[in-house]
């Protein structure tokens, strides 16, 4: 892990990089939502954007997506792309069953695969169940089984423990883990760092429309990182 700097420059840009953000800007009307941001994430990155509400985040993981296009800037993504929205996207009026394998057709995936993920994310005795009937965290689970039918390599999510339970957490935050060790990159916005900072390697904070500085959150609690985006409010200009 490299040592932990204080420098408004974002991180070195990594070999065979998965995911790269160069110049990135993005305007709605006369508003900059994101300025210049750069940002390169590798295999086995789980970088964690931290920033107050309005600061870009969403607008960050949607431009990475390719939902929207910067206005300025360029970004490359080399790999297979799966994320997890605000919104779940997901068909009320279906199971959870067949929308998972609505999704699967499409992306030529063998048919038992999300039978596979159901048990993963611990929705297997609800697989059947029309999905209308779910609880907030079941959906969050079930959205973040669909990120994940096609295998990807890079993993984009949008506040995904949103509606968890303890338990619902402790699965997700696992599964996270485990597709690190597989050489995945991860891009997480989030709020709720405490339980995302056992499988994180940085934290990108954004502030003033720009990702201001990334740092290694090795040896770092929740408590000096928040400590940290404070002084990064004040620095930013």
């Amino acid at each position: 892990m490299p040592v932990m700097t204080h420098s408004h420059v974002p991180a070195s840009p990594h070999d065979g990089a998965l995911v790269t953000a160069t110049g990135v800007s993005w305007r709605v009307g006369y508003r900059w939502i994101l300025r210049e941001v750069e940002l390169t994430v590798a295999p086995r990155d789980v970088v964690l954007l931290v920033g107050g509400n309005g600061s870009g985040k969403t607008s960050l993981i949607r431009l990475i997506a390719g939902l929207v296009r910067p206005t300025k800037g360029r970004i490359e993504r080399r790999a297979a792309v799966g994320m997890v929205a605000h919104h779940t996207m997901l068909y009320d009026a279906l199971t959870a069953r067949e929308n998972l394998r609505f999704v699967a057709k499409l992306h030529g995936v063998a048919p038992a695969r999300p039978m596979v993920l159901l048990e993963r994310l611990g929705l297997a005795k609800a697989a059947d169940q029309r999905i209308a009937t779910f609880s907030r965290g079941m959906l969050q689970r079930l959205a973040i089984a669909r990120a994940l039918l096609h295998d990807p390599t890079v993993l984009l999510l949008d506040e995904p423990l949103s509606g968890l339970d303890d338990g619902g957490t402790r699965v997700v935050v696992s599964l996270l883990g485990e597709l690190r060790e597989r050489n995945c990159a991860i891009i997480v916005a989030t709020h709720q760092l405490v339980e995302l900072l056992a499988i994180a390697t940085d934290v990108a904070f954004l502030a003033s429309t720009r990702l201001a500085t990334r740092e290694p959150v090795a040896g770092r609690d929740a408590g000096a990182i928040i400590e940290r985006y404070q002084a990064v409010l004040v620095e930013a200009p």
